[in-house]
């Protein structure tokens, strides 16, 4: 008997990664040799601080040619002024020496985005990318660490800091936000603004289940963007959040389907699994918010571990309950 039992359990445990291995898998892909091969990634910021000030007008227009796209065609006295006083801002000015201590030059940028662009190229072969910018935002929650517009991709180096100096503190970031501002999100973001400027259909979500597989269809385009990336960078949690999520994974779905929460459209249900926040004190103080996301990017994986579906074609899914039940999403409680 305990030979049957410790072979079941092989068994089990083969079945379990392999399952697990069969969406990494698939996003081993190669694409070093896609383009673009050469990546320069343009530095605005240095550009702009490196004017002088006492003549600023006459700096900001001899590089307004080559930033155009930034710029604009004509500035005019109102944008000279905003731009001057944005440089010579003494809180702006150490954002900018923090930054540029944490990126001296663009070479590990130009390799982090350079193998985003060449796994998109992979995948959607029609999307080429615009010219990348890094710059100073501010720590612009308006525009969020990665802009996309036709023109250019615009990355603010300012979000990723990892709150050197107490930087995010002191514009009273909260922590469980600051601790995604490191270098290793980077990627995560850029994939993020690619996904929803080129990707995303628009969503319909009308309840907990559809929302959860949007969000995971997301994360895994993210993954699938940069397959380097580890779960804690994905989901924005602490490495001690992960381990929560990981040994609870089955008492968080038991919970979610027991409590009817599954197929609800109710506003209260959808706050507790899709609200950001330090953590889910309904679940547990060591819990992480956002579960939904958690949840809806493991039935995702399961999916594409169970199912031979290329990317694209989970991208253009909306059939919710569909890729739901072809996932045999059944964590162990």
């Amino acid at each position: 008997m305990k030979k049957l039992l410790f072979i079941f359990l092989i068994i089990t445990l083969f079945v379990s990664c392999s399952k697990s291995a069969g969406y990494k898998k698939k996003l081993n892909v190669q694409c070093r040799n896609l383009e673009p091969q050469e990546l320069e990634v343009v530095e605005y910021n240095k550009a702009l601080f490196a004017i002088d000030t006492a003549n600023f007008e006459e700096g900001i227009m001899a590089i307004q040619p080559q930033f155009k796209e930034l710029l604009g065609e004509n500035l005019g006295d109102d944008g000279i002024r905003y731009l001057k006083d944005f440089v010579t801002d003494t809180f702006i000015m150490k954002i900018n020496e923090i930054t540029e201590a944490a990126f001296p030059n663009t070479e590990l940028v130009s390799e982090k985005v350079k193998g985003v662009y060449q796994h998109l190229k992979y995948y959607y072969p029609a999307v080429t990318m615009p010219t990348t910018y890094t710059y100073v935002s501010g720590i612009s929650y308006d525009n969020g660490p990665v802009m996309i517009t036709p023109e250019t991709v615009m990355i603010s180096l300012d979000f990723y800091l990892s709150n050197n100096d107490l930087v995010y503190d002191k514009i009273g970031m909260p922590r469980y936000v600051s601790r995604r501002c490191q270098p290793a999100s980077l990627t995560k973001d850029l994939a993020e603004a690619i996904y929803y400027t080129y990707v995303f259909r628009g969503g319909n979500a009308k309840n907990v289940m559809m929302e959860m597989i949007e969000s995971g269809k997301m994360y895994y385009f993210i993954e699938a963007m940069d397959p380097t990336l580890n779960d804690s960078i994905i989901l924005g949690y602490s490495s001690r959040q992960m381990e929560w999520v990981k040994a609870n994974e089955g008492q968080i779905w038991a919970s979610v389907v027991g409590n009817n929460m599954l197929y609800s459209n109710n506003l209260n249900d959808r706050r507790l699994l899709f609200n950001d926040g330090p953590f889910t004190s309904a679940f547990s103080d060591d819990a992480p918010a956002r579960l939904g996301d958690f949840l809806g990017l493991q039935i995702v994986r399961s999916f594409m571990s169970n199912n031979d579906e290329p990317l694209q074609a989970l991208m253009k899914m909306t059939d919710y309950q569909d890729i739901l039940q072809r996932s045999q999403y059944k964590p162990r409680k």
